[in-house]
């Protein structure tokens, strides 16, 4: 007993090592020694100190080789092809487009630690506010820790069919814990998210970067979208009602520029519903470095010295975008070419530097972007690259975005309304949600409706934003043939359980297939 006290100690101070966040205007960095652990934890003034972790951990679900590379990396959205001697990494690159992946592969390892700690983190957090008198603050504080816990379940429920599981007074971390299978996870969260929602307070009532009502009815909202790969049950119709609540709030509205969410500084929020902090002016720990790893190593400007020529997208992906409006601004923004010499969206053709010269690799030819990609021996140019977030010249820090990352934004709520909508068919009122994005976005109207123009424009609208193998296995592309990778088995649905967390909890089932 005296070992595992002394273990659960050792966590809770390493855990408020951790950087603070919780405030939207103040970051501070707090270090507590083992002498000050216990006072500490006794404290209710040193509560926002518990909450910070789960939070903190959300900043690694950005990481390209983690969790954003397990939506990202194994669909038509993204792809990181092997440029002669760089991007091989012992093939596991080429591995992920080619669902070729096992239970050793770093991405599938790195996205389960993530989320694994960001429960373990919310958990302990909640089991030492447990501990302090009840009150509004400490109340709230165990609210958003509860919906925070559920937001890491459903996306381990989601990658893996399994989730390990302990609620947060079971501290004999001896004991390896229990195993949700993915249907009961799903119920899990239903009742969950269901319990918490009517005591999430709304945007107005809460600081920048922390969970509202409106996060906790979005996640439910994507539960139950998804609730039929889940489960073999659809609920379209929960779907619309928790996205209607969403909507109906009038706290979130459609952006009528589109890019300005997506500039740096002092983007327009207004769609933001939950929202991932970033901040460059401090070593955070974890992102995504979205301009390093995607534009080629010629492309430097500001304080972006090192960049790394990998990420861009398939020809796949690219194909969906030639019937497009050639006045739909998400395809194109030229906002930021006079400061980084080169624009938002797609970047296609000739690249250029800040000063307009135009750019050549490193060995001469001239520096065109173009959309055939071959995996295994790409050229430096091959590839359409993509810039969602523009990057700050200026920073001292450029592998530490500044960048706030939507993880739920009212957009992507109007287009799984619209989905849920027409799968039940209602097709008159997903088309007007989608036209509604449309409409805002300089694409003309539709007017008339396939699941497929549902499908495309989610991929307009959401592209790099950590969605699409989510949508393609909805909608039936995942294990289609795409930009070099063959058909793939069904199983490939859910990843391999990871080696290193089978030889720790017996409890777990390798995925079949693996």
């Amino acid at each position: 007993m005296k070992i595992m006290k002394f273990n659960l100690l050792i966590k809770v101070l390493m855990i408020f090592m951790a950087v603070s966040f919780v405030s939207c205007t103040k970051l501070n960095e707090k270090i507590f020694d083992e002498a000050s652990g216990t006072s500490l934890i006794n404290d209710p003034a040193n509560a926002p100190g518990l909450v910070n972790p789960a939070y903190a951990t959300l900043r690694k679900t950005n990481e390209f080789w983690g969790v954003w590379g397990l939506q990202e990396a194994c669909t038509d959205e993204a792809m990181f092809p092997t440029r002669g001697t760089d991007w091989y990494d012992n093939g596991s690159w080429q591995a992920f487009h080619l669902h070729t992946w096992t239970s050793e592969h770093t991405i599938v390892k790195s996205g389960w630690d993530v989320i694994l700690q960001g429960i373990s983190r919310a958990n302990t957090g909640i089991y030492y506010l447990k501990q302090f008198p009840s009150s509004g603050e400490i109340d709230g504080y165990i609210i958003e820790l509860r919906f925070l816990r559920a937001y890491y379940v459903y996306l381990c429920n989601d990658f893996w069919g399994q989730t390990p599981f302990r609620k947060w007074d079971e501290t004999d971390y001896s004991i390896p814990p229990e195993v949700m299978n993915r249907k009961d996870a799903t119920q899990w969260l239903i009742t969950e998210l269901k319990e918490i929602i009517p005591l999430m307070k709304t945007k107005s009532e809460m600081p920048k970067g922390r969970v509202t009502k409106a996060a906790g009815q979005t996640l439910l909202a994507k539960i139950y979208l998804n609730q039929k790969i889940y489960t073999g049950t659809a609920a379209w119709n929960d779907v619309i009602t928790q996205s209607t609540n969403v909507i109906g709030s009038g706290d979130y509205t459609i952006a009528s520029d589109y890019w300005a969410q997506f500039q740096y500084g002092n983007p327009d929020e207004s769609e933001a519903i939950f929202t991932i902090i970033h901040n460059d002016n401090y070593d955070l720990g974890g992102g995504g470095v979205w301009v390093n790893f995607t534009l080629h190593y010629n492309q430097t400007f500001g304080n972006y010295t090192s960049l790394w020529n990998g990420g861009c997208i398939t020809k796949t992906f690219w194909d969906t975008w030639q019937n497009t409006d050639p006045t739909d601004v998400r395809k194109y923004d030229d906002r930021i070419i006079s400061t980084c010499g080169f624009n938002q969206g797609f970047l296609v053709g000739q690249q250029y530097s800040v000063d307009g010269t135009a750019l050549e690799t490193r060995d001469g030819k001239p520096l065109i972007f173009v959309e055939d990609v071959n995996l295994t021996n790409a050229s430096e140019a091959q590839g359409i690259r993509v810039i969602k977030f523009a990057p700050n010249p200026e920073t001292t820090r450029q592998f530490n975005e500044g960048n706030d990352f939507y993880a739920f934004r009212i957009s992507d709520v109007y287009l799984m309304r619209a989905e849920a909508e027409f799968r039940n068919g209602n097709v008159g009122s997903a088309l007007a949600d989608v036209n509604a994005i449309r409409s805002a976005r300089n694409a003309t109207p539709k007017t008339s409706l396939t699941l497929e123009d549902i499908y495309n424009e989610r991929g307009y609208e959401l592209y790099w934003e950590g969605k699409r193998r989510q949508d393609m296995i909805r909608f039936g592309y995942f294990n289609k043939p795409m930009s070099e990778k063959p058909e793939t088995p069904a199983y490939t649905n859910l990843f391999p359980i990871p080696q290193s967390a089978l030889d720790v909890n017996p409890n777990l089932v390798q995925n079949p297939g693996y």
